[in-house]
Parts: C-alpha cells; structure tokens; sequence
C-alpha cells in the first residue's frame, strides 16, 4: 500500500511541475508577447492545393503541420492581394485576394487554423505606393479636379511620383483622406485576426523631392500608425523595412514601430560568420548595433534576418553545409524575433538577373523567390528551374537526414523555445576571451523570477578550441571542446556573471 502511495504522490508531483512549467511557458508568451520566431513565406512558390501550378492560402493551410513541426510560431506573407505582377508589391484592391492565391474565405480559414495551431499571421503592407492600376489612381489620372487626386504625388499634370518605378505611384501620405483609407485597411484585417503587419519600404513614405525632415515624418507617421493597431491589438507587432544597414539611422525608428529589420546584423552575420571575411569585431559590431537600439527602447524587440525576398540567397553565395549551420547557429541565438527567409531551411539558391532571358522568360527578381522543394505534387510550376537547385535535396530527404541544413534549424528553433534567455532575452554582453576565431557573447533574462544567462560561444576558425570554464548545464556542444566551424551553448551561474563578459554594470 505505501509503495502505491508513493507512487501516486510521484504522479501528482509530475503533474504539478509539468503545470508549473506550462503555467511559466503561458506567462513568459505574455510578458513577451511580440517575440516570435518567423517564417517569411511567399504564397505563389510555397505549396500548390489544386494543381494549376501555382502556390495558394490553401497550400499554405494544409502545410501549417510542417511549419509547427520545424517550431515556427508566426508566419509573415508576402504580399497577398490582387497585383498585375507576381511579385504583388504594386496592389489594385487591399481589401480582397489574389485570385491565383485563392479566395477571402481562405484567408480566413488560413488565419483560423493557424491560430489553432499556435502561430500568428502577419501581412505585408504596401502603404508607399498602390499601382497604377488601382481604382484610386485610375480616378486620379482622370484630372487635377478629380477627387482622388490628391491620393497621390505628382511631378508633373499627368506624371505621378514613383520612388519605385514600374507602375508603382506613390501616395500621399500628408493626405489625411489617405491616412484614414490605410487605418480602414489596418482596421480590416485586425477584425479577421492578423496580428502583425511588416511595413514595406518604410523608409521612404515622405521620401519625395518636395520633403523635408524626411525621416522625422516617417516616424511620427509610423508613431501614429503603430498607436493606432495598438488601441485595437495591444500585442500586435508592427516592423518595418528600413533597408539601411547603418544602425544609427534603423535605431531612430524603434521610437515609433516596435521592430526594424536589421539589416547591419544582417550583413555582418553574412559577411564575418558564413562567408568567413574578418570575425575579429564581430560581437562587437552586434553590440555596437544593440546599444544605438537601447538609446530608444531599452525594452526593444530585434528583427534579425540571414536573407530575405529582395537578396540572393544565402546557399547561393555559400555552398560549405558547415558555413551555413553557422549562421543558423548564430542566427537562432540572438535577441529579438529571428525571420527564416522559406527554403533557407533546406539551402534553398535563387539570385538575381538583370533582364536575362530564362526559358523564355525576362526575368529579374523571380528566381530569388522560386519554388519550395517538396519532392512531391505540392510543388509549385509557375517559374521554371534555372538550374540552380539541381542538387538541393528537397524536404523529404532532409527530413530523414540529422545531419542536414534543416535539422539544424528545426534542433536550434527547439532549443531557442526551450531558453529563456534565448527566446526572450535582448541583453547582450560580449565574451570576455574572444579572439579573432573564436567569438561569444552571453544573452540575458532578468525579469522578476525568470533568470537564465546563456554563453554563445562560435568557433570560426579552421582548428579546434579547447576551452576552460565553468558552466551550469551544457545546452549544445561537445563539452569543452569546439571543433572548427562549430558552435557551443552554456548555460551560467547567474551571480557569476562578471567572469565570463568584459564589462558587466
């Protein structure tokens, strides 16, 4: 009978600390409401439901099982609405979808399902700029008296502004009219359940020869903006695309949007971790990216990327599988909401051409953006093979192999989640026996009685590093030892943090 007992009392303790933890995991989510770990998807190459070659909502849909197994929990979609392009960053009807990508009663089910399965949608929100074909503009070339003209900026009685040439005209954004039609959008898609909105060519909405103080405007509009989703949804995420790779110019924006992609990490992880130039000054650079951040939010959420729709792919610049675990490694360990580019996670190439005629077609952005690899009838057709992914093993062969490219993700996606101070800490501080080989930093959570310090330590060299310290747990890696191109994880003491880092206030 008391072995019963006891076995029962050991039960109802199991269940006890498993609540705990669930009860621990649910708070942290809403302490940390914006941090996410996301996947940047464009619908037209992710996953064909019906066979017409094109990618759709309901592909998307059907695959959410894959994106909650690799441990995605928000998902970015590239433009979705009606577009005379394929890219769809030109719009003609922001409150309707692009019929190749299927219907509204999809998208609904999409957003539906996801959350669901615990992950977010944010959209793409092309607010600079509508295309020349959109009902506005059509109204507004009609003539000066119209009353749609001053929707837009004009550089002459019948040329609209286009910061991006193409059919892409650019609103006015000084209109209060125009202003109230973007809130109207926003309002729309809060009520279906988006929570999030990535601001596509944020830097340039008054960027136009009849400005001044640009960047002063675009923050108070983006403040504006950004108070305005918050009184609706408190927990949304606003980030938006600065594409400077100066952090003293993207810090300016956390003022006023909650994230800007860092494009300054961007390079710098590209550059001195997977392409393997000059590591020396690598964490410091991050920090030196974070602190001009902090002089404006000290509380601020990070948007780092490795490469994104607009970028030649990584494994294209790339081809060393060790190289580019590396920077997954790196990637998944720093502070803020990480942004997986789709297809990065099985080495995915594309690059730009300029004008090139590929299997007749002129082309330009496409193969930067071009089908995932199934392996089987979900793959999409609408662009054809360039060649370049003839040797990528689609996602069913990686899937059964522990050694690919996509099981590093999907392995560090997990240890992320399962880190306190990975998943939601945004305190840096840089190792202090870096070398030009070997570069660490240690991240940080100290919020009430959730406390976790986390050592990040890359070998970026070709040798092994044999290391002495002491440490709390090993998270990854092979004790003490890292071999070339390697990376470990250990977690610390917290009251001893002032050995391990340079400089600790």
């Amino acid at each position: 009978m008391k072995k019963i007992i006891s076995f029962i009392m050991l039960l109802l303790i199991g269940f006890i600390l498993i609540g705990c933890e669930e009860n621990d995991g649910e708070k942290l989510a809403e302490l940390f409401p914006q941090n996410d770990i996301y996947y940047s998807l464009f619908v037209r190459s992710f996953a064909d439901s019906d066979g017409d070659g094109i990618g759709d909502l309901n592909g998307v849909r059907e695959n959410l099982d894959y994106l909650v197994d690799l441990g995605i929990t928000a998902i970015w979609l590239l433009p979705i609405n009606p577009s005379p392009t394929y890219h769809g960053y030109d719009v003609t009807d922001y409150k309707a979808i692009n019929p190749d990508y299927g219907t509204m009663a999809d998208f609904d089910n999409l957003v539906k399902e996801a959350e669901a399965k615990g992950i977010k949608i944010m959209l793409d929100l092309v607010i600079n700029h509508t295309s020349d074909q959109h009902p506005w503009f059509m109204e507004a070339k009609k003539g000066v008296n119209n009353p749609y003209r001053d929707y837009y900026l004009w550089t002459s009685e019948t040329k609209a502004y286009e910061t991006f040439v193409g059919g892409m005209v650019d609103l006015n954004l000084n209109n209060e009219k125009v202003v109230s039609e973007i809130k109207e959008i926003v309002d729309f898609y809060l009520e279906k359940g988006v929570l999030g909105f990535r601001l596509d060519a944020a830097q340039h909405f008054f960027d136009n020869p009849a400005e001044t103080a640009v960047t002063i405007k675009n923050i108070i509009f983006l403040n504006d903006l950004n108070s305005y989703v918050k009184e609706k949804a408190p927990n949304s995420f606003i980030v938006g695309e600065v594409f400077v790779s100066d952090p003293y110019v993207t810090s300016r924006y956390f003022g006023s949007l909650d994230a800007v992609f860092n494009f300054y990490l961007q390079q710098a992880i590209v550059d001195k971790v997977i392409v393997g130039g000059s590591s020396y000054l690598f964490v410091n650079n991050l920090l030196r990216s974070y602190q001009e951040i902090l002089a404006y939010d000290p509380y601020f959420v990070d948007a780092p990327f490795i490469s994104n729709h607009d970028m030649d792919r990584i494994a294209s610049k790339v081809t060393d599988l060790d190289k580019l675990k590396l920077g997954v490694r790196t990637l998944l360990t720093l502070p803020g909401s990480p942004f997986i580019y789709y297809g990065d996670e099985i080495g995915l190439k594309g690059k730009r051409y300029e004008g090139d005629r590929i299997n007749g077609r002129v082309v330009y952005d496409e193969y930067r953006r071009q089908p995932f690899l199934w392996g089987d009838e979900r793959e999409t057709s609408w662009l054809a093979s360039d060649g370049s992914n003839q040797d990528t093993k689609n996602i069913n062969i990686q899937k059964d192999d522990p050694n690919s490219l996509y099981n590093t993700y999907r392995e560090f996606i997990e240890i992320r989640k399962n880190n306190i101070a990975l998943m939601y800490g945004n305190t840096l501080y840089e190792y202090k026996d870096n070398t030009s080989k070997l570069q660490g930093y240690v991240i940080v959570l100290d919020e009430g009685k959730y406390q976790q310090a986390v050592l990040v330590l890359h070998n970026l060299g070709g040798e092994e590093i044999t290391l002495e310290l002491n440490y709390k747990k090993l998270i990854y890696g092979n004790g003490l030892k890292i071999g070339p191109k390697q990376s470990a994880l250990y977690e610390l003491d917290f009251n001893e943090l002032e050995n391990y880092v340079n400089v600790f206030n």
